[in-house]
């Protein structure tokens, strides 16, 4: 019974398997400059064969498609670098002043829920609120204290150095992909390797299009926010606009996660006018993000949004921040290993 298990097949399948499992336990979490730039260049290879089949040289489109990410990167590191960075320490320096304020309106806005609930019930909610105020004022002032600011100033040089890894390998990745796949296809079966292929194509099409259907409807939200913001901060319409479409991109809190907060605070503070602009802009944020949505998203990730959204919490548990994006990839991967008849599920109960 012994014998019949260990066959070449079986052998190789655990030595497959073992290595994988260190991989992802040792390897992966050294190296994530290095993944990061084999995914996204695999994700890019389909623009590069495009440019190349119009350039004549696969050297030429690979350095001008790379030049272009590499300039989209400088000028977003730029804007980040002076002026998000400045505008988010204005920001933490006035944030406790402005949670006092907060405090002192909340405390007329009791004074009205005292006329229409209970005492007990508005005495409790108080309590409830100003805790809620003091430790976000408390909680900022620590995370913004010299001693974390010093600690992020030294991860620098590593972050740096991780930053160059990854520029240089995602070059390298572009110009290697070819002799990769021949190298891949010299060492499976040829069923082995269409079928592979198949999964990899219809990953990368659906995480492809998820990201740029992403970046595409954060375009527009900023440009509608940026235009939005003109009428009611001009001064840092910029800034704020950058900020909520970076926040955009996250998924479930959307922009409205910032502007209908800021709503409140306006509105809670007696700036009624500031609070009325806010309010439309988050209305119209909404109804633009659900009427353009589906059409720019359509159906090519394969995923429902029920499946999309369990992954996503199911992720979050699991691996914290970054599950929360891991996760719908890695259902797609499930969905398509099945699909594709890598995994079998003709079973009955």
């Amino acid at each position: 019974m012994f014998k019949r298990l260990l066959t070449k097949k079986n052998i190789t399948l655990m030595i497959f398997i073992l290595l994988t499992i260190l991989f992802f336990y040792f390897i992966l979490p050294i190296s994530i400059p290095i993944v990061s730039a084999l995914i996204l260049a695999l994700v890019l290879e389909p623009a590069v064969r495009k440019l190349e089949f119009k350039i004549g040289s696969r050297k030429w489109s690979v350095t001008a498609l790379y030049s272009g990410i590499l300039l989209i990167l400088l000028v977003l590191l730029y804007l980040i670098l002076t002026k998000v960075v400045e505008a988010l320490f204005d920001f933490a320096k006035t944030l406790p002043t402005k949670a006092d304020t907060l405090i002192d309106a909340w405390s007329s806005v009791e004074v009205n829920l005292n006329q229409l609930l209970p005492s007990s019930v508005t005495a409790s909610l108080n309590d409830e609120v100003q805790k809620f105020l003091l430790s976000m004022r408390d909680s900022i002032a620590d995370y913004f204290s010299v001693q974390n600011i010093t600690n992020f100033v030294s991860m620098l040089p590593e972050l740096i150095i991780s930053g160059l890894v990854f520029l240089v390998a995602l070059f390298l990745f572009m110009l290697e992909v070819p002799r990769m796949k021949q190298l891949i296809r010299k060492h499976t079966y040829e069923k082995t390797y269409y079928r592979g292929l198949l999964i990899w194509k219809k990953v990368s099409t659906s995480v492809f299009g998820m990201l740029r259907a992403a970046v595409i409807l954060s375009f527009i939200t900023w440009v509608f926010t940026f235009i939005g913001l003109l009428f009611i901060v001009p001064e840092n319409a910029l800034v704020l606009s950058l900020i909520i479409c970076i926040v955009d991109l996250l998924p479930i809190i959307g922009a409205t996660g910032i502007t209908i907060p800021w709503t409140l605070y306006e509105l809670i503070t007696g700036d009624n006018v500031t609070a009325i602009k806010l309010a439309l802009l988050s209305v119209f944020l909404l109804v633009q993000r659900k009427v353009l949505e589906p059409k720019i998203m359509g159906n090519g990730v394969g995923l429902s949004p029920l499946a999309t959204l369990i992954s996503m919490y199911i992720g979050l548990k699991l691996m914290g921040f970054v599950g929360f994006f891991i996760g719908p990839i890695i259902l797609l991967v499930i969905v398509t290993f099945i699909e594709s008849g890598a995994i079998k599920t003709d079973f009955k109960i």
